[in-house]
């Protein structure tokens, strides 16, 4: 069941017909029903659209999501009727002046470690060659997130400063361990972002483009501001929030799509079709399959967008959030 479409080709045309929404390329019709699809990003330049697409989507709810060249969301077209109430976003602005901010700052950081670990203890369970060699790094992640977790006490005005350095350590020492153990192939020069030219990178970007759709899409169906975060700086055209809470997912996510499909862009240094679709299919599948939340198991997308509303109720009733962490 198709419910978030990903457009990966160039000269793909977006239609509608009847009540689907129609995709062709090169001679050939794909039909979505429009009642099953909640997103469509279009992460590929030199694709056309109806203004029928827009006005169909806008009716149904459906978000459009448009990426530039760099893999960055650069639009999101959603109808005027929303759900959205007034009083959630007046509540995550006043949140935001408070020490709120460091709590839910430290607990994201602590999440995204502990994910970071899940990931690579993940492999080492189904790679018993991996096993040994991810263990010892699996537990300096643990330490590292144990001092994130505990910085939201911490009533040094510089608790923002700490935590990227816990955050750069912490990556520092996964990156390295996935290429040591052979996850990541040895053309993986470091993680790098935009200015990437290896197709690892360009993965690993292409991956948190497609990833930032759906936790955008959960933070507009929550009522909050996408543009106000709690720990990413916030800057004009930045999308703060959805940043922020992207974090806790990227790991399990998107690292571990690319890491799967390493065979496909092990010492190349582009970003080809196949690679695109694979990448493509890896994460929504992800987001299609069932994980152990609160005591029941859930698709990963109905999680995403419960710790959503759970995050506006931190900001407007003052309960707590907690990072959703893997298990391996």
């Amino acid at each position: 069941m198709h419910r978030h479409l990903t457009l990966t080709e160039y000269g793909q045309f977006l239609g509608v017909r009847g009540e689907c929404l129609l995709v062709r390329h090169e001679s050939t019709d794909y039909e979505y029903p429009l009642s099953r699809l909640k997103s469509v990003q279009i992460a590929k330049k030199g694709v056309s659209i109806s203004s029928d697409v827009m006005l169909k989507c806008a009716a149904r709810g459906i978000k459009l999501f448009v990426c530039d060249f760099r893999n960055q969301t650069v639009a999101c077209l959603s109808g005027t009727s929303q759900h959205a109430v007034a009083a959630v976003r007046q509540a995550q602005f006043r949140q935001l002046e408070t020490g709120l901010v460091k709590i839910l700052a430290s607990r994201l950081v602590a999440g995204k470690i502990r994910n970071q670990r899940a990931t690579l203890l993940y492999f080492g369970k189904y790679h018993q060659d991996y096993a040994a060699q991810t263990r010892g790094v699996a537990e300096q992640l643990r330490g590292l997130a144990a001092q994130a977790r505990q910085c939201q006490g911490d009533k040094d005005h510089h608790w923002r400063e700490q935590l990227l350095g816990l955050e750069g350590r912490a990556a520092a020492q996964y990156w390295q361990a996935l290429q040591a153990t052979g996850l990541l192939p040895d053309s993986f020069p470091g993680r790098v972002g935009r200015t990437a030219e290896d197709a690892t990178n360009m993965a690993l970007n292409y991956g948190y483009a497609i990833l930032a759709s759906y936790v955008w899409n959960a933070i507009i169906n929550a009522g909050l501001e996408p543009y106000a975060g709690f720990y990413h700086t916030p800057r004009p055209g930045k999308p703060s929030l959805v940043l922020d809470m992207m974090e806790e997912y990227r790991p399990w996510v998107v690292d571990r799509a690319v890491i799967k499909l390493r065979s496909q862009h092990a010492d190349k240094n582009e970003l080809n079709a196949k690679l695109r679709k694979s990448l493509v299919r890896s994460i929504h599948r992800t987001f299609a399959t069932r994980f152990h939340y609160r005591g029941r198991k859930m698709y990963l997308e109905s999680i995403l967008q419960r710790q959503i509303y759970r995050l506006a109720g931190c900001f407007v009733e003052g309960r707590q959030y907690r990072p959703y962490t893997f298990k391996w």
